[in-house]
């Protein structure tokens, strides 16, 4: 029974181990393979570039994202500047025409010591040094505040 079975035994390793290919049927298994590699590297290009254009795209989104951030960030540093210029201005103002008022109000307290046209005469210089006061700090504020409204 064991020599009936080397028989089979040997064709069938040798069918299992098969004939080498044909010439014709290597080039065309080569040129398939070289068709599916083709077709391959054509799918992975187009991924890659669909891939690309995507980070592209969303590298672009990132630069308009950041220098509109950046635009809104400056506008609003150029007006909260503009504010504190004008509260600055106001401010100043404020205190420089308490400051002409207070002098103003010295001035009149010594021409109450005079009389007649001398004390006349010195209100009159008491309230043309507070208007100079006023109208120097009024154009002060006024130039400060046009400086503000440039600056937004």
């Amino acid at each position: 029974m064991k020599s009936h079975l080397m028989p089979i035994a040997a064709v069938a390793v040798l069918m299992l181990a098969g004939c080498p290919e044909s010439p014709t049927e290597t080039a065309n298994d080569v040129a398939d393979a070289r068709v599916d590699a083709a077709q391959d590297v054509n799918e992975a290009r187009l991924d890659a570039n669909e891939a690309v254009a995507d980070a592209n795209t969303e590298l672009a989104e990132a630069a308009d994202a950041y220098v509109s951030t950046d635009a809104k960030a400056y506008q609003k540093l150029a007006k909260a500047g503009s504010e504190a210029m004008i509260k600055t201005a106001n401010a100043e103002f404020d205190v420089a025409k308490t400051a002409a008022d207070g002098r103003y109000d010295v001035a009149k307290e010594k021409c109450d010591a005079l009389s007649g046209v001398t004390q006349d005469s010195c209100i009159s210089t008491a309230e043309a040094a507070l208007a100079a006061s006023i109208a120097e700090s009024t154009a002060i504020r006024d130039a400060a505040l046009v400086q503000a409204a440039h600056h937004e």
